[in-house]
């Protein structure tokens, strides 16, 4: 998967996560008196979400896992003929017809760069189906289509991360791709403070400031850093690390 598609699906995922964890973390309702007698028997488990049908005029990425939180996700992307207006409501009509969770307009997260996204649960199977839809100027569509399985999650570490967190950093999130990894947290601190612990503990860690601001490299690998403004005064932080050919 491109470096270009692989970032944007982190940046989506995150999101994802957020979104559904609530959701997921609901308790099943009770069962009814007559469901538990021994004569009820057990109902015939739904049928596993598939995707709509669509006029595919490209495979635009290979089929790719990630992990995200510690959840596996299946990513896959494709150019399709249809605009991005119908397919919002074709996807929404899919995914309730499918007998998924659907959260209400209010809560479904929104993409810049001309990028909407629609997420829907499946909380029997604890899994979690989004599609990111970005239009072309030619009325088609380019659609990244996600499947989070919240049921195989395991509890991330941090012994594996590729940089040290600031002190009081919250939230934080870790996103794994073949030849990338994302780190995004929120630390109590400013832009100007975020910068200089990074270039003091990067440097330390034999990182080189590149030709680009927030961008170090090593042979082998660059890590790029970005930060903006967060909730309650602080300031929300995405480290993107990339191998890349010696």
């Amino acid at each position: 998967m491109s470096r270009a598609v692989s970032a944007l699906l982190a940046r989506g995922l995150v999101l994802v996560l957020v979104l559904a964890s609530p959701v997921l973390a609901q308790p099943k309702p009770r069962a009814s008196a007559s469901a538990l007698a021994p004569d009820a028997g057990t109902p015939p488990e739904p049928p596993r979400f598939a995707w709509p049908k669509l006029q595919v005029l490209e495979h635009v990425e290979a089929n790719d896992i990630v992990e995200a939180g510690g959840v596996p996700v299946a990513l896959r992307a494709v150019h399709v003929k249809e605009s991005a207006r119908e397919l919002v409501q074709r996807f929404a009509d899919a995914f309730r017809d499918g007998g998924l969770y659907v959260p209400p307009g209010k809560d479904q997260p929104q993409l810049a760069n001309n990028a909407a996204m629609l997420t829907a649960v499946d909380p029997r199977r604890r899994i979690t189906y989004t599609v990111i839809l970005m239009a072309q100027p030619d009325g088609t569509t380019t659609l990244y289509l996600g499947e989070a399985n919240h049921a195989l999650a395991r509890a991330p570490g941090t012994e594996h991360d590729f940089a040290p967190m600031p002190p009081g950093a919250q939230g934080a999130l870790r996103v794994n791709a073949e030849g990338s990894r994302t780190l995004s947290f929120q630390v109590p601190l400013s832009g100007a403070q975020v910068q200089a612990f990074y270039d003091d503990a990067l440097l330390k860690a034999g990182w080189k400031r590149g030709d680009e601001a927030g961008v170090y490299t090593r042979t082998g690998a660059e890590l790029r850093l970005t930060h903006q403004a967060g909730d309650e005064g602080r300031r929300a932080v995405v480290l993107l690390y990339q191998s890349r050919a010696r």
